[in-house]
């Protein structure tokens, strides 16, 4: 129901003879005091209602509401006058308990979950009182039976909204005036004991401040006796101090401004600040942060040393919806150590590139770009002025730039690629570009389009083809940028097509032959000879066109047995053994006669290829026929589980991969057989995985350790001996947390991207503990003494309180006795605040560093750092 009201005496009888049709109407007096007839009991201080009233009892559950309450006619044509104080759109309101109207001095009282809208203003509250000669509302909550307020006044326009103790609003003049008052900001919220609110949309606090804490008694705030508020600009304030728990620092600024825009905005950023004892006093991190929109922005940032270091890093997120999304990152820095003065004085300056890139699959299905990128110099995360823990234990650095073109509705697909490699141990840069291949899916060209009937053998044969062309530079690092380089370059391009096809024989035997031709072009040639009269070997590369090709063919027999043991009684009721064997043969002819060699020293002849050179490998100088046998086991077992309601058992992997394999090869002139072998995989009650594998050899070697052609068993007792073999032992332990809750927390796609890319700066409380343990063991036998590498590995984390988390990362090797490099992290969440603490007690690493610091971005300068890095020790 909707009651419209009008300022004047008979509309105001004609509405209540209307409600006393529908509700319990009682002129009185002496009205009861309000908590008679709501349960409650009106704040000390507050509004007295006026006995010329008359009540409307509407109970706990019925809500009457009404339009134009405050609302005056434009012209009444009635009277043939205007309003001229008349307002802009009509008024509702709703209470839950009780609506009272003041004839006299035409005012409404609502109670009990009130609510008043006017355009876009909403404002709630247990208690608002209309004016309507004046068109102000008051609010204010009330106290419940235990004394406690509730109900406090909630006001909305637009995207402002206020908290508070009590307000009042005028509707005409749009102004009005609040008393504690809490509005949110940006990631802060501002508090006030007054304010008052312009027609503009500014409105001024009086001893008030601004928090990024939500508590309701925040933890720090920045409080000031005057703030100006702009929405959706900035805020002013007078002189202002830094409130700890309510108590002043010493921490003051002449005045204050806060953006207040939404969205990233243009400024600057506030540099840390410091000593070294090396590098003497420094600012870190300062510059300025440009937003040229939604799509890219850009940071600028240096780092100085009163001792001549510095470092410059430029970093820039660009992101086109649907479209694709990345980041730049370039850095510099030059790292001074000791006095000028002195030969010990040294200079190292360090470059580092990082790219990530990534496509929307959905903004074009048949093309795609991706890009990773990470290249620099090699010291860059070993020597440089900020060393990052997981960077300064890699030691290899790849790179990636892809682009691929799939062409629908046919087997043809194109890609391109730029890749990079570096060792920061060897120095060693590897560069491919570039490498484009051209594919074609496999094709049955003899199969009939509209098949009928059974499908013919023929129909089951396929071709496919792939075309590959690379460009490769290999050189150490200093001497990459150099015209040197060139002469290290290889290319090539590779051909190759496969046709193929299987069948099922015997029913249980598939059978699959396939024949593959090869051939490769590439542009440079090597011829190796004797210089008798400086009696060296020489080496003389010459360009041109040249190819070799080969064509091999192998046909493989696979079957599956099973094994099956079954148990009447107890916790398992049967083991499965499924063995694969694979009972193969490889044909690859030799297709020329020549050789190539020449006579060195002593007239001892050399043999040597002149396709070395080929990226794409060459042909086959010895016919190749080989027969193959693999065998593949799997075993798993069938126990009881109680969890399973339907079928009552759960399937438990004993081994889920055990292969071994050998070959024998016909044309060889010795060592026929090759070595065996063995390999596996398992995983020990859903957490332990174990790799494992062994090289085994039946031949014997001579004094050298040279495998030689003499079965081992006719001089030891073995029938066969260990060349190498490798365990490895890993296990992940995680608590359970609320990792569903977590991962809802992150928000948009964009913040979860950014959250995988960067995991080493979030901490997750929600999961409450987190261990990896690794274990590796490596041994090459050699003939005087074996090569043995054997590691052990352990990280994780703890929270030892819901806002306490401890990190942790070290290992041993066993065969150095020494500890791996270790590192341990404390983290401190203190709800608007972070606190971090992290270690590395030793090594080439060894540093610490402390930041306690605001956690919103509005206030990411509020912080307070102290740090050794590893060349103050």
């Amino acid at each position: 129901m909707k009651v419209y009201l009008r300022p004047i005496g008979l509309s105001l009888l004609l509405l209540l003879a209307h409600l006393s049709s529908l509700a319990q109407v009682v002129p009185s007096d002496t009205v009861p005091p309000p908590q008679e007839n709501i349960g409650r009991t009106l704040v000390k201080g507050g509004p007295a209602v006026p006995k010329d009233s008359l009540q409307v009892l509407i109970g706990d559950t019925l809500v009457v509401s009404g339009d134009s309450l405050l609302r005056t006619a434009h012209s009444d044509t009635t009277k043939g006058k205007s309003t001229q104080d008349a307002l802009d759109a009509p008024v509702k309101y709703h209470a839950r308990d009780s609506i009272r109207f003041s004839v006299d001095l035409k005012k409404v009282y609502l109670f009990g979950d009130a609510q008043i809208n006017y355009q876009e203003i909403e404002l709630k509250a247990d208690y608002i009182e209309i004016d309507q000669e004046t068109k102000e509302v008051y609010a204010i909550g009330v106290a419940d039976s235990t004394g406690k307020i509730v109900g406090k006044p909630r006001f909305k326009s637009g995207e402002q909204e206020f908290n508070a103790e009590n307000m009042r609003y005028n509707f005409r003049t749009k102004k009005g005036r609040i008393s504690e008052v809490v509005t949110k900001e940006g990631d802060g919220n501002l508090r006030g004991t007054t304010v008052k609110k312009l027609e503009s949309g500014a409105y001024y606090i009086r001893k008030g401040g601004y928090t990024t804490c939500d508590a309701e008694h925040p933890h720090y705030i920045i409080a000031a006796n005057k703030l100006k508020v702009i929405p959706n600009d900035k805020v002013v304030s007078g002189p202002a101090f830094l409130v700890f728990e309510g108590v002043y620092t010493p921490l003051v600024v002449p005045f204050g401004w806060f953006p207040n825009q939404s969205g990233r905005t243009s400024g600057i950023i506030f540099p840390e600040y410091g000593e070294s004892p090396s590098q003497g006093f420094f600012f870190r991190n300062m510059g300025y942060y440009f937003n040229f929109g939604e799509k890219i922005d850009l940071a600028l940032t240096g780092d100085i040393y009163t001792m001549g270091s510095y470092g410059v890093k430029a970093l820039s997120n660009y992101n086109k919806r649907y479209k694709f999304r990345g980041q730049v990152e370039i850095t510099h820095n030059s790292v001074r150590n000791g006095d000028p003065d002195f030969p010990n004085y040294s200079v190292l300056n360090n470059y580092f590139l990082r790219w990530q890139h990534t496509q929307d699959p959905k903004s074009n299905p048949s093309t795609s770009f991706s890009a990773n990128v990470n290249a620099g110099t090699a010291t860059n995360f070993t020597n440089g002025l900020r060393v990052n823990q997981n960077d300064y234990l890699t030691n290899t650095f790849t790179s990636s730039i892809a682009f691929e073109k799939r062409f629908n509705n046919s087997p043809f697909a194109l890609r391109t690629n730029l890749s990079h490699s570096q060792n920061t141990q060897t120095r060693n840069v590897t560069v491919t570009f570039p490498d484009i291949s051209f594919n074609m899916n496999r094709i049955f060209p003899f199969a009939r389009k509209n098949a009928v009937g059974k499908q013919r053998w023929y129909e089951k044969i396929g071709v496919s083809y792939a075309f590959n062309a690379r460009n490769q530079i290999s050189t150490v690092d200093s001497t990459f940028l150099t015209m040197n380089t060139l002469k290290t370059m290889r290319n090539g391009i590779s051909h190759s097509i496969p046709i193929s096809t299987s069948f099922r024989v015997f029913k249980h035997f598939t059978v699959a032959p396939t024949v593959t031709y090869n051939e490769r072009w590439f542009f440079q040639e090597v011829r190796k000879g004797w210089n008798n009269e400086t009696q060296q070997a020489y080496t003389d590369t010459s360009t041109g066109f040249f190819s070799n090709r080969d064509v091999s063919a192998n046909v493989n027999v696979t079957t599956q047995l099973y094994g099956l043991v079954q148990f009447k009684k107890g916790a398992i009721k049967g083991i499965r053994h499924v063995l694969t064997p694979t009972v193969g043969y490889r044909y690859a002819p030799k297709l020329t006669e020549m050789e190539w060699g020449y006579y060195g020293a002593n007239g001892a002849r050399v043999s040597y290829h002149p396709h070395d050179l080929s990226l794409f490998g060459r042909a086959p100088t010895a016919s190749n026929g080989a027969i193959t046998l693999n065998l593949n086991n799997n075993l798993e077992m069938k126990v009881r589980s109680k969890k399973d309601t339907i079928t009552g058992f759960k399937k438990v992997k004993i081994l889920d991969v055990f292969n071994i394999g050998t070959s024998y090869n016909i044309f060889a002139d010795s060592l026929n057989l090759s070595d065996i072998n063995i390999n596996g995989r398992t995983t020990l009650l859903d957490r332990f995985q174990v790799n494992f594998s062994v090289t085994l050899t039946p031949y014997a070697q001579d004094t050298l350790g040279r495998k030689v052609n003499r079965w081992l068993i006719n001089e030891t007792a073995e029938l066969t001996r260990m060349t190498n073999a490798t365990v490895q032992l890993s296990f992940n332990l995680i608590g359970k947390g609320k990792a569903s809750e977590y991962e809802s927390q992150r928000g948009s796609p964009e913040e979860l991207a950014m959250v995988n890319a960067q995991k080493g700066a979030y901490v997750d409380f929600n999961i409450p503990w987190n261990l990896n343990v690794n274990y590796n063991l490596s041994i090459i036998r050699r003939l005087q003494e074996d090569e043995i590498i054997q590691t052990f590995g352990i990280h994780g984390d703890i929270n030892i309180t819901p806002k306490w988390k401890i990190g942790f990362m070290t290992g041993y090797d066993f065969v150095r006795n020494d500890v791996a490099n270790t590192s341990l992290s404390i983290y401190r969440d203190l709800h608007c605040w972070d606190f971090s603490l992290n270690w590395v007690p030793f090594g080439g690493n060894r540093s610490w560093s402390f930041d306690l610091k605001v956690k919103s971005a509005m206030l990411q300068d509020l912080k307070l750092s102290r740090r050794k890095d590893y060349f103050d020790y």
